[in-house]
C-alpha cells in the first residue's frame, strides 16, 4: 500500500517539476518520525501499537474477517509487554471479557503460532495448564479471565468456532505505522 502511495505521488510530483533541474528525496521511517498528529479511529493507541476492540461475540474465523475489513488482524502480541499493556487497558475499563488473538495451533496441533506473523508463541501468559487442547478440539488463543478465581487476563485455547462457549469478542491491530516525506529542492 506505501509503495503504490509512493509511486503515486512520485508520478504527481514529477508533472509538476522538471525532471532536469529539480531533486527530491523520499524517506519511509517506521512509525511516526515526524510527530504528526494521527487520526486513528477506530483503532485506539495503546503504548507503541494500535487496537480495535470487537464489541460484538463471534467464532474466531468471523473475528479474523471483522479485522481484515478494517485492514488489520487480530491481535498477535510479540512481547509479553505488549501483552500488559492491552491487559492494563482493558482491566483499566473494567472489561472481564474473553477476547480473540491471532494464536493458534491450525498449522501443526500442539504447534502454537501467531497466525499473523507465522511465529511460535514465547509467553509466559498462558493460564495455568493451558494450553491443552481439550477434547482434542481448541486450536485458537484467546485471552481472558480463564477460570472462576482469575486475577488477571491470561491465554487459553479453545475450539476456534462450532461451539458455544467459543463466542468472544476480538481485538484487531493495525499495521505499524510508517511516515513518508517527500522533499524537493528546486
Amino acid at each position: 500500500m506505501i509503495k503504490s502511495a509512493v509511486i503515486f505521488i512520485v508520478l504527481l510530483a514529477s508533472t509538476k517539476v522538471s525532471w532536469g533541474h529539480e531533486k527530491f528525496t523520499i524517506q519511509i521511517n517506521e512509525g511516526n518520525a515526524i510527530n504528526a498528529v494521527l487520526k486513528s479511529e477506530p483503532f485506539i493507541k495503546i503504548n507503541d501499537g494500535y487496537y480495535f476492540f470487537g464489541r460484538e461475540s463471534l467464532n474466531w474465523y468471523e473475528a479474523y474477517e471483522k479485522c481484515r475489513v478494517l485492514d488489520s488482524e487480530l491481535v498477535t502480541f510479540e512481547t509479553d509487554a505488549e501483552f500488559d499493556f492491552v491487559a492494563s487497558y482493558l482491566m483499566a475499563n473494567d472489561s472481564r471479557e474473553n477476547y480473540w488473538t491471532s494464536g493458534n495451533d491450525l498449522g501443526k496441533t500442539g504447534t502454537h503460532k501467531w497466525f499473523t506473523s507465522g511465529q511460535i508463541i514465547s509467553t509466559l501468559r498462558w493460564a495455568v495448564n493451558q494450553p491443552d487442547n481439550a477434547g482434542q478440539r481448541e486450536h485458537c488463543i484467546h485471552m481472558g479471565y480463564i477460570y472462576q478465581n482469575s486475577k488477571k487476563f491470561e491465554l487459553n485455547d479453545r475450539p476456534c468456532a462450532q461451539d458455544n462457549n467459543s463466542l468472544f469478542k476480538y481485538i484487531c491491530e493495525a499495521p505499524k505505522l510508517e511516515t513518508l516525506s517527500i522533499v524537493v529542492w528546486k
